[in-house]
Formats: C-alpha cells, structure tokens, sequence
C-alpha cells in the first residue's frame, strides 16, 4: 500500500472508519464534507502531499473552462454522474486513496460512493476540515471562492446532517426530483457570481481542478 498503513493513514485523517470490518480493505474512500470556504479542498491538497497516491475526484471539476470555473446548473446532475464514474473507475483500477472533494451535505449524496466502495471493498471514512469557521456563516461568505451568497450557505448549514456513519448512508434515500430542485444544497452555486446559462452540452474532461488558497490557521 506504498508504505502507509491503514492506522496511519486513519491518523493522520483524524477521521474515523464506521463500517464492520469485512477481511481486508483493497484501498480507502475519504469523502470530504463541509460548507463552501470550510477548507476541504485545501485538506485534500494536504493529503495529496502526504500520500502521492491520492486521486482528488470533485464535482466543481466538471465545470470548469480553461481553468475557469463557470456553473451550469442545468448540467449539475450530470457533473454529479460524471464525479461518480470517474470515482467507480478509480476504485477498479486499485487507487487508494481515493478522495471526494464535494461539500457532502446530505447522507444520500455520499450513498453512490459508499456502495461502489462496499463492492470493491474500499474502506469509508468520512472527514471534514477541522477549522474554526466551518460552520461560521459570516466567515464562509468571505472565503469561498466561488462567491456562494450568505444565505444560500446559511440554507446549507441549516440543511447539513451531522454524524453520518457508513449504516446511516447506505440506508439514506434520494428525496424526488421536485423535493430536490427546492432544496439541494449544491444548488447554491447556482446563485454565485460566476453561473452563467448553459451552453450547448459538451463532453468536457476538465484537467485543472478548482483550488481554495485558505490556510487551515
């Protein structure tokens, strides 16, 4: 497993593994939650430094343009598709660790990357930044860097679940379509400075993923 250990990598996370244990994990799934500006793109860019190995798979990738981010949120579903194949990819061709930089508010939105771990027998571990203002509204305002309003993150402060385990994921279940075009909270993005009307779809494979240059401290 180049040269870590599962409790090394466990502490160095600060992260804490909820499944049963089933013999042998073929690799980890670190998937990272928190609030636009919280510092989860800055946590998976320290632990591409610590483990090399490290795939960093987000969501924003899908909309990104000659390194600029443009949101299209007619596409969202798609991006989401698109994040979960290339993670399902990564999976089968032995990656480890393999981290998901999304903002995670809901339980269901982890599910589809807890059942592809469960098939290739990744382990699950579930981490947010650990900064003072990853629950500070005012603060996250001014720091994330696609310019989400405040109340559109105060909605997805309000909407986040707590102490998700890997039971409480596999057991959640996706609202309907409706219930969701109301409430989902990676909508927000919809409103930031940079949404522009979709243009006609193309197959884009963005190679330059966004960056929060936010110190933890």
């Amino acid at each position: 497993m180049d040269g870590w250990t599962d409790e090394g990598l466990l502490r160095a996370l600060g992260g804490l593994s909820l499944q049963p244990p089933r013999g042998r994990f073929g690799g980890k799934l670190v998937l990272l939650r928190g609030l636009p500006g919280s510092g989860k793109s800055t946590l998976a860019r320290q632990l591409k430094r610590d483990y090399p190995s490290a795939v960093i798979l987000s969501t924003d990738d899908f909309f990104i343009e000659n390194g600029v981010y443009v949101f299209e949120p007619d596409f969202l579903e798609d991006a989401h598709k698109w994040n979960q194949k290339r993670a399902y990819k990564a999976m089968k061709n032995g990656k480890s660790p393999v981290i998901i930089d999304n903002t995670n508010i809901h339980a269901w939105e982890m599910k589809p990357y807890v059942m592809m771990a469960r098939e290739n027998r990744y382990e699950v571990i579930f981490q947010e930044p650990d900064t003072p203002w990853k629950f500070n509204v005012r603060e996250l305002t001014r720091r994330n860097t696609h310019r989400v309003p405040r109340q559109k993150i105060q909605r997805m402060k309000d909407q986040y679940e707590h102490n998700v385990t890997f039971h409480s994921v596999l057991h959640s279940e996706e609202p309907s379509r409706d219930e969701r075009s109301s409430s989902r909270p990676s909508a927000a993005y919809s409103m930031g400075a940079h949404s522009n009307p979709p243009p006609a779809f193309s197959n884009r494979r963005p190679h330059v993923a966004r960056t929060n240059n936010r110190p933890f401290n």
